[in-house]
């Protein structure tokens, strides 16, 4: 501050010198006053700046209450010394743990679940067949030959044949309620329970019913037949009950020509992947009665079939 006092003495000297200002004595003396009045306005500058912000202290603590000004705060960012004249620090808080991470979510597979089929039987066991146990049964034998298709006529064909994984097939003599154990058979019948791969055994009762629509009529043996289905017989998964008739003939096997008929059934039972095929004969040209069949044979094996296979 001296060094400026002294170079504006200088300058003044000089305009005194010219004749443009006062002497050297009265103008040192009004540079004193100027630099006292240049004090006392940085000094009345720095008071406004401070009642101000104290002010605004005062309108940010709501209420009317003045807040107590924080310390000057050093640190990283602030400069050591340096006067803080805002509102409250505050700090964000510190997770007192670390924060959880969602699982992530699983999309289920579109791809159905696997499932084996039931595996096929290595034999066909005498409880799914018909046997002497069973009401009006008698004289129950397996049959050793080979199965031998129902025959219908050149239009019925059974592919299913190439899905049969075990079969077992017997034979037996049926007597209906009112006959007598010593008397002449009412039926003679054989008993076919078929173990399918796949979707066989379905495949069997759907070519059943196309070969009863295809073969109206056809050859059974020496005889000409008629064939006409008769619906389901309401028992097992599906079933289908079948009439088959040939021309009455007498006691010598000769046709008697006076339009009448005899009546044999064919009953087929699925119940899952296996099939129970009823075929009542009659005997020696005679036929059978119906509702003898329906209960008392196609029932029954349906019942054995479903306590083995259903």
């Amino acid at each position: 501050m001296p060094n400026e006092i002294e170079r504006s003495f200088d300058a003044l000297s000089a305009d005194t010198e010219r004749g443009l200002l006062l002497s050297g004595p009265e103008l040192r003396h009004q540079a004193a006053r100027r630099h006292s009045r240049r004090v006392a306005v940085t000094v009345s500058a720095a008071a406004v700046l401070v009642v101000a912000a104290i002010g605004t202290g005062w309108a940010m603590a709501g209420d009317g209450q003045p807040s107590v000004l924080p310390p000057a705060a050093s640190g990283p960012g602030t400069p050591s010394g340096s006067a803080y004249l805002g509102g409250p620090v505050t700090s964000a808080p510190v997770p007192s743990s670390a924060p959880t991470t969602t699982p992530p979510t699983t999309t289920p597979s579109s791809t159905p679940p696997t499932s084996r089929p039931p595996a096929i039987p290595k034999s066909i066991p005498a409880r799914a067949l018909l046997s002497d146990a069973d009401a009006g049964i008698s004289d129950v034998a397996p049959v050793e030959d080979p199965f031998r298709q129902l025959e219908f006529c050149s239009k019925a064909k059974f592919p299913s044949e190439d899905k049969v994984g075990v079969r077992s097939t017997v034979r037996m003599f049926y007597r209906g309620p009112e006959s007598e154990p010593s008397s002449v058979p009412d039926d003679s019948v054989r008993n076919t329970v078929t173990v399918y791969r796949g979707d066989g055994a379905e495949s069997y009762l759907a070519e059943l019913r196309k070969a009863v629509q295809a073969c109206p009529t056809g050859k059974t043996g020496d005889s000409e037949a008629e064939f006409d289905s008769l619906g389901s017989l309401g028992v097992g998964d599906e079933s289908i009950l079948i009439d088959r008739s040939y021309e009455a003939r007498d006691d010598a096997g000769e046709p008697m020509n006076n339009g009448s008929r005899n009546h044999t059934y064919i009953a087929a039972i699925r119940v899952g992947d296996a099939v129970t095929l009823v075929d009542g004969q009659g005997y020696e040209g005679w036929g059978a009665s119906r509702a003898d069949f329906t209960k008392q044979l196609a029932g029954r094996a349906a019942t054995r079939l479903g306590d083995w296979r259903g």
